[in-house]
């Protein structure tokens, strides 16, 4: 889904686990310090990459969630309301 090879990337796509920083904390100016926290704990950011999501791929991003947590609309819909950044943390 994120880091298609129509892009490039620099994904291993091996050993390693999706992040995405939601729209709420990009716009509040915190994905700096995200980013800093992660690489403070010693982790590896192979790719990263902002997307503008659609209703329709949060709602496939989130599908695993459907059913089990509650808030899962209010996600996908908070998911939509502006960039998020997405990493490949190894």
């Amino acid at each position: 889904m994120f880091f298609g090879p129509d892009f490039g990337t620099t994904a291993f796509f091996n050993n390693c686990t999706c992040a995405v920083i939601k729209p709420h904390a990009v716009a509040a100016g915190h994905a700096g310090k995200i980013i800093d926290a992660i690489l403070e704990e010693g982790f590896e950011i192979s790719a990263m990459q902002m997307f503008n999501l659609d209703k329709p791929t949060a709602e496939e991003f989130l599908e695993i969630y459907r059913g089990v947590l509650p808030e899962y609309i209010p996600i996908t819909e908070q998911m939509t309301t502006g960039p998020c950044i997405v990493l490949e943390v190894r």
